[in-house]
């Protein structure tokens, strides 16, 4: 069975924003701050968006089967949600892999349905779907853990994390690619905390991890972007 990790990044529903709240004069960015102030008044004291008052601004893949490793980003810079939405559903329905997400039945996965709903498209047809954030956690999880925060005890080499607001900032720039990036470093160490969590249960020996860890630092190595060969260096 093929194995693809998932991730996405989401920015606010300016339009939903703008319908429910009468912004129509505002800014993209002062919107997202009205959303925000709404958010904190309902008892969202972070003032993070409830998921179905986001979209999906990029989503990125890292594909394993029997042929190798592989990973992007799916479309462009420049596709619209429901193109996105629309090449992961194409895809999943082909493929039907198993899919490993950090935290994806609390954020992931609930952002996904809103948005596939909001379109009317029809939902991915996974294989499965395992959780490696609940995973590792177990029963005491109470709430959602930073990938950035595990990738680290794992000995990852991490840069800074990219916040939500860096996210926004970065779409209101016009400047989506290195979230997209990001999103890859994100299933890189998702993946190599999922491996290690095959080795530490014994699904694969010590053997089996390192030469998981070879095909996957020979497809970053071939892959030649400049985000992807920097992390090779500091995992080699």
């Amino acid at each position: 069975m093929s194995l693809m990790i998932l991730d996405i990044a989401t920015i606010p529903d300016f339009d939903l924003g703008t319908r429910l709240y009468g912004l129509h004069d505002l800014s993209e960015k002062d919107i997202s701050r009205v959303m925000s102030t709404k958010s904190r008044e309902m008892d969202n004291y972070a003032g993070a968006l409830p998921q179905h008052m986001q979209r999906v601004l990029a989503i990125s893949v890292l594909y394993q089967d029997k042929e190798g490793i592989k990973i992007w980003s799916v479309g462009d810079a420049e596709s619209n949600e429901a193109d996105l939405l629309k090449i992961l559903q194409r895809y999943t329905d082909e493929y039907k892999p198993a899919v490993v997400t950090w935290s994806g039945d609390r954020r992931i996965f609930p952002a996904l349905n809103y948005r596939y709903l909001s379109h009317g498209i029809p939902l991915p047809l996974y294989a499965s779907q395992t959780n490696l954030m609940a995973e590792l956690a177990g029963e005491s999880i109470n709430r959602t853990v930073p990938l950035h925060d595990f990738a680290v005890l794992a000995g990852s080499p991490v840069d800074k994390e990219m916040t939500d607001e860096d996210i926004l900032n970065n779409y209101l720039l016009g400047d989506i690619e290195p979230v997209r990036n990001n999103l890859e470093l994100n299933l890189i160490n998702t993946w190599l905390i999922y491996q290690r969590w095959q080795l530490i249960n014994g699904k694969i020996d010590q053997a089996g991890f390192d030469t998981e860890k070879q095909l996957l630092i020979k497809m970053l190595q071939e892959e030649n972007k400049t985000h992807l060969t920097s992390f090779v260096e500091a995992i080699s």
